[in-house]
């Protein structure tokens, strides 16, 4: 049976770019892990590569469904318009859509140039404001063009 733990550790990194785009968000917003997969792996995963350090919570599968956690963050009084969801998967885009918040697309294959754009370009729109509409449309509509390639 295949695992992650199995891959070789050269091959079990973080997408280049994430732990800079982490720490940059965490340093001016509350950073939340909410993730499908089983906490003990998650928390491991996370440690190990020295990214949990840029988070305030982590919710895992043992936490509910990604949009279940998203709508309990809701509920500790975030704005909407507050939330920002990274993901690389159409659930994840579904989430964030679920509870109303946004969405910033990580490319598959793409990864190292979509977290620069997140440090260059993202970060930036998501705190002043200006996030939300074209930008973000632009955004999905590249994340979906990606997807069917």
């Amino acid at each position: 049976m295949w695992q992650l733990k199995n891959l070789p550790e050269e091959e079990n990194l973080p997408f280049e770019g994430a732990k800079a785009g982490l720490a940059a968000a965490h340093a001016a917003a509350d950073v939340a892990i909410v993730s499908s997969a089983n906490a003990g792996a998650v928390r491991e995963e996370w440690t190990r590569h020295n990214l949990i350090e840029h988070t305030d919570i982590m919710l895992a599968q043992d936490a509910g469904t990604k949009a279940y956690c998203i709508g309990q963050l809701l509920q500790k009084g975030y704005e909407k318009d507050h939330v920002l969801m990274i993901g690389d998967a159409p659930g994840d885009q579904k989430a964030a859509e679920d509870n109303g918040v946004l969405y910033y697309p990580i490319l598959v294959k793409k990864e190292k140039s979509s977290w620069e754009r997140f440090l260059s370009e993202g970060l930036e729109k998501f705190l002043s404001g200006t996030y939300s509409g074209k930008y973000q449309e632009e955004r999905i509509k590249e994340f979906q063009k990606n997807l069917s390639e």
